[in-house]
């Protein structure tokens, strides 16, 4: 058995649409009329075994029977159901028609149904290849024994649903390599699971005493990029390695709900309530089966439709996933190669001839587009803490603006003088919030790694709390299974820079903010270099708007509105700019911990908001720009001084930190070529390389969305497919 690999799908099919659950609490009877019996008519069937292919003498012969056993009709039931979880969306989104959203839905259905069935004769046509990687893993035989041997398996009551919905065990067949794997099986029931949980926690809401609104900070502030979001491949086990999660309903425990976490403010008889909710909504639309048992969600049949839909689902995606794998075999390191060369051929060509081409392409650069040549020096990316003016400071600021009768000289001076009582402070408060489904700040134990400053030393003395944010992503996103994703480009380490504090009485935080001059702030971001293992040296510039104005030329010399100037080095000394480019985004380098620490202090104090999750900061160019002049010439000149280097400069909005995250310091070629050795080592400019041409149009989601197309294009027709709008007409005539 070969060790698969999970690919990461960039493009979603049409045919690939999941329940969402997102409208199944809605409250709206959608079918008034019809009984349940009328739910259990059959509104389509799909049996592609009808195909020339799987006739006597074809190529899928064999399979005929097995594919065209089960899983062939689509009920009235589930046209309905996919409804009440996606049509509501085409309808008050996209201005869809009743009839156009069920003639749509009902499509979805038939490919799905189509796809699955194809999937079942790829897993076995594969396996009976000798040389293949499933070789003897799928056969009819194994198929039909596990199938009896899984039923024999079943109590009572479960038996039943799998009678009423025999697909069940032939997709958990093909899902699990035939009982060999069923990772992605627990993954589509954890899907599942947590989508209803969703629905549940959305419905409960309504029940839960709202929050005052006070109990946060009242502001906004930007958040780092994959802050909350789960990692695509999660779900959460138990020390057995058996899947550890269920749905809440209130009927049941919270604590035999495994990982389930409830909101703030849950209780037993709210979570009840909403899921008295949720079987109302079924039971308006004729999706409860008269007698059932409803105290547990999975005695309800409504449940087995959904798996039926989630597991169908996963097994598409199996068959995607494979598709892929068959694409990236053509990524040879011959095509690789050749594909980098005639890329750096042609851009050497393009920026030669036209430098401001390659200005507009290190524009877009990014982890999936590449500028592999540069055709001179100078070039690079800055990070910008901003340090802003008080709004008192910029009212002032602004007199002097409006004064015709200053001379900029003077303007300068008297900007100077603001500039020295500019006072930073931590702008994450708004991260904090009494509610703790949207609270990023936790309190840090000892057991947590962060940096201590003076104000921190004195603030814990005094028994105060200290606060770290995104401890999903930080502490959940370890191991091989890890639930969120990382933080990328951030430390993680720095905690809120003064003192919070939760009111119990009035349910809202206070906060007494740590405010830092700029020579404090300088101080803080170079010892914090130093926390993360770095050395940072700098210095105040000695001719500090001396002379800045040359009266004869009538222009400034910007290089006198360099306030500071630093460096940072490895721990030994060693120049970041000595960092390859090719392992920029390698993290352990001394290099990308560099620019961690200074993009989440820009997280911190900046109030320059529009550097914030952006790929490696401003563009900046040797010529000129759009920036400010002293941002401009500031920039400019770090850039040239190589990676690593911060300086200081004002402007009109306040003091700007700059720091140079990269740098094209030589004309040429930027990396170092393709190295098929590193294509795995993650981070690297080689893995980054190969990844992007593992989702490029032309490689392996366009070759998995082209052999779909034809799957279907193939199979979707009157041979195939049997649809009787008869028994659904009064849904399409919803619109009268």
């Amino acid at each position: 058995m070969k060790n698969r690999k999970t690919f990461r799908r960039t493009a979603v099919l049409a045919l690939c649409v999941a329940f969402a659950l997102s409208a199944a609490s809605c409250g709206e009877g959608l079918i008034t009329t019809n009984s349940a019996k009328d739910m259990e008519q059959v509104v389509g069937s799909v049996d592609i075994s009808n195909y020339d292919e799987f006739q006597e003498g074809g190529v899928y012969a064999e399979y005929a029977d097995a594919v065209s056993s089960v899983n062939s009709t689509i009920l009235k039931r589930d046209l309905v159901a996919y409804f009440l979880n996606s049509g509501y969306t085409y309808i008050n989104s996209y201005g869809y028609s009743y009839e156009e959203t069920f003639n749509l839905l009902m499509d979805n259905l038939v490919s799905r149904k189509i796809m699955v069935q194809y999937a079942m004769a790829y897993y076995f046509e594969r396996s009976a290849d000798a040389e293949d990687e499933y070789a003897g893993v799928f056969t009819v035989s194994d198929y039909t024994q596990y199938v009896e041997e899984e039923t024999e398996k079943l109590d009572a009551s479960l038996r039943s649903h799998y009678e009423k919905h025999p697909e069940l065990l032939t997709l958990q067949y093909f899902i699990t390599d035939g009982g060999r794997d069923y990772s992605d099986y627990d993954r589509a029931i954890y899907t599942l699971k947590s989508m209803i949980n969703n629905t549940l926690d959305s419905t409960e809401l309504t029940y839960i005493e709202e929050e005052d609104s006070s109990s946060s900070s009242g502001d906004t502030r930007t958040t780092p990029a994959n802050v909350g979001t789960e990692t695509e491949d999660y779900y959460p086990v138990d020390a057995d390695g058996k899947l550890d999660y269920d749905v809440y309903t209130g009927r049941n425990t919270l604590d035999s709900c495994g990982t389930y976490e409830a909101q703030e403010g849950s209780k037993q008889s709210t979570r009840r309530r909403a899921y008295n909710d949720f079987l109302s909504n079924l039971s308006m639309n004729n999706l409860l089966v008269d007698g059932e048992d409803t105290s547990d969600l999975e005695n309800i049949d409504y449940y087995y439709v959904e798996l039926a839909s989630q597991l169908e689902q996963a097994l598409i995606n199996k068959y995607s996933d494979d598709l892929n794998e068959e694409a990236n075999a053509e990524l040879t390191k011959e095509y690789v190669e050749g594909k980098y060369a005639s890329i750096l051929a042609s851009q050497k060509n393009s920026y030669d001839d036209d430098q401001s081409a390659f200005e507009t392409a290190i524009g877009s650069v990014s982890d999936t587009s590449f500028v592999l040549y540069s055709p001179k020096e100078g070039f690079g990316f800055v990070y910008n803490i901003l340090l802003p003016f008080s709004t008192t400071q910029s009212q002032i600021l602004s007199t002097y603006t409006n004064d015709t009768g200053l001379r900029k000289t003077e303007f300068y001076e008297k900007r100077a003088a603001l500039l020295e009582n500019i006072r930073a402070k931590d702008l994450r408060t708004p991260w904090f919030s009494a509610d703790e489904d949207s609270n990023y700040a936790f309190e840090a134990t000892a057991d947590d790694a962060y940096y201590k400053n003076a104000f921190t030393l004195s603030n814990e003395a005094a028994g105060n709390k200290t606060y770290l944010f995104f401890e999903d992503n930080l502490k959940k996103s370890e191991g091989d299974n890890a639930q969120y994703e990382s933080l990328g480009q951030y430390y993680g380490q720095y905690p809120y820079n003064g003192r919070a504090e939760f009111d119990e009485e009035n349910e809202e935080w206070k906060f007494y903010p740590e405010k830092l001059s700029v020579d404090a702030f300088m101080d803080e971001m170079e010892n914090y270099l130093a926390y993360a293992g770095l050395t940072a040296v700098g210095a105040t510039k000695s001719d500090y708007m001396q002379e800045f104005y040359n009266a004869a030329e009538n222009e400034f010399d910007y290089s006198k509105f360099i306030y500071y100037e630093g460096k940072v080095s490895g721990a030994d000394g060693a120049a970041l700019g000595g960092t390859s480019h090719d392992e920029y985004f390698v993290k352990g380098t001394e290099a990308y911990t560099a620019v961690s620490v200074i993009n989440e202090l820009m997280f911190a104090y900046s109030s320059d908001t529009g550097c914030l999750n952006t790929y490696m900061g401003y563009t900046v160019s040797p010529y000129k720009t759009d920036y400010v002049a002293e941002f401009e010439y500031a920039a400019q000149y770090a850039i040239r001084q190589g990676v690593g280097t911060y300086v200081v400069c004002p402007s009109d909005y306040g003091w700007h930190v700059i720091y140079v995250s990269f740098a094209y310091d030589a004309a040429g070629e930027v990396y170092g070529g393709f190295n098929w050795d590193e294509r795995e080592t993650e981070g690297t400019f080689s893995y980054l390389f190969y990844e992007s041409l593992k989702s490029d149009s032309s490689s392996s989601s366009s070759y998995a969305s082209m052999v779909q197309n034809q799957i279907l294009g193939k199979y979707n027709n009157d041979t195939c497919v049997k649809l009787y709008k008869n028994r659904y007409k009064d849904l399409l005539s919803l619109d009268a």
